[in-house]
């Protein structure tokens, strides 16, 4: 299919990530630093991101007797909280308590498909696959609770976690009942079959687009050939934000590991091919101490944001740099940017370093 990139107001994300950073006072603060040991530089990248990728993803929800709602889907989670999120869309459909709804990923005895967690997809594929689920089992559900209450299954009510009479909500049963009189209720003989429990598969048309932008004010020291992130700004847009704290967090977590690859970790050999960075006491990893707090806009379906974050800090980096150093014509060609590439760039142009002025 043609891609088409979704709406979305690229010029005001990039006016709000300035604004956020205060862009023309850093500008200014930049001048004054000028021919001084400690220059800064600031440092821009903007991005779009084809998130929620195909072809398909599945979810089986199915009610317990005791009234558990269990969704199993087939795909797993390494930290990205798939457990409340998928777990808060089925809540919502069923009419449940979050705490009710347990979430089980990767199992291919409960789902026999799933294309698996990668390119920020499991929100944009695997959620629209349960909340159809959810939708189905309410469906089998209120023609169950018809039967049992000898009514319109039109007439039925799922909310709460009971089901009842619309105009009669005294009249109620828990959901876990319903479930225990749907294994042998006929009025799903041709609803799929016994059993409150439903397993949809979501194709997406195409991807949808995520898009965002970051910003850092970087200082150079030129005698140790240092970096330090004096400001950072970032906005994404990730549509509708199913858990706002989630989302902040996947963007802390991949902006974090942007800023390593941009600043600090290296896969390095030796001359004889042997691998010298094959522990974390050689391997840099970057650690909360290294950069100052973020400052994240979310702009305004849902579209991905699990690596969002590592997209922009290379080249923003990289740029910043270059930017702080302009006096002296550096070019950054490389990520990492080191102390040591911070030096051997420097140091290329044949400026630096520059004669230091006798103290009166």
């Amino acid at each position: 299919m043609p891609i088409i990139y979704d709406p979305a107001d690229y010029v005001a994300a990039f006016d709000a990530l300035l604004e956020r950073l205060d862009y023309p006072a850093w500008r200014q603060e930049q001048s004054a630093r000028r021919g001084t040991a400690r220059p800064i530089g600031l440092g821009l990248s903007a991005y779009v991101e084809g998130t929620g990728l195909g072809p398909f993803e599945g979810a089986d929800v199915s009610v317990d007797p005791s009234g558990l709602v269990l969704v199993d889907v087939g795909v797993g989670a390494q930290g990205q909280a798939h457990e409340t999120t998928l777990a808060q869309i089925c809540a919502a459909e069923l009419g449940v308590p979050l705490e009710r709804v347990v979430v089980r990923g990767g199992d291919t005895d409960c789902v026999g498909f799933g294309m698996g967690t990668i390119a920020s997809r499991v929100a944009a594929v695997a959620g629209p696959a349960v909340a159809r689920s959810a939708r189905e089992v309410v469906r089998k559900t209120r023609l169950v609770a018809a039967e049992m209450f000898e009514c319109a299954a039109a007439d039925v009510v799922v909310a709460e976690g009971d089901v009842w009479v619309a105009g009669a909500p005294d009249r109620r049963l828990p959901l876990g009942r319903v479930a225990r009189a749907a294994v042998r209720s006929k009025a799903l003989a041709n609803a799929g079959g016994p059993g409150l429990g439903a397993c949809v598969f979501f194709y997406p048309n195409s991807v949808t687009w995520a898009f965002g932008a970051q910003a850092a004010v970087v200082e150079v020291d030129l005698e140790a050939c240092t970096l330090a992130i004096v400001r950072h700004a970032v906005v994404h847009d990730s549509g509708r934000s199913i858990n706002p704290m989630v989302v902040e967090g996947q963007v802390h977590g991949g902006t974090a590991q942007g800023l390593g690859s941009a600043m600090l970790e290296e896969v390095v050999h030796d001359g004889q091919g042997q691998l010298v960075t094959g522990s974390l006491m050689d391997y840099a990893l970057p650690r909360a101490a290294d950069f100052p707090t973020l400052d994240v806009v979310h702009e305004l379906g849902v579209k991905g944001v699990g690596e969002s974050g590592v997209i922009a800090p290379g080249a923003m980096i990289a740029g910043a740099v270059e930017d702080a150093l302009a006096d002296y014509g550096v070019e950054i060609t490389r990520l990492p940017v080191t102390p040591a590439r911070v030096f051997d760039a420097l140091r290329a142009t044949g400026r630096w370093p520059r004669p230091r002025q006798a103290r009166t």
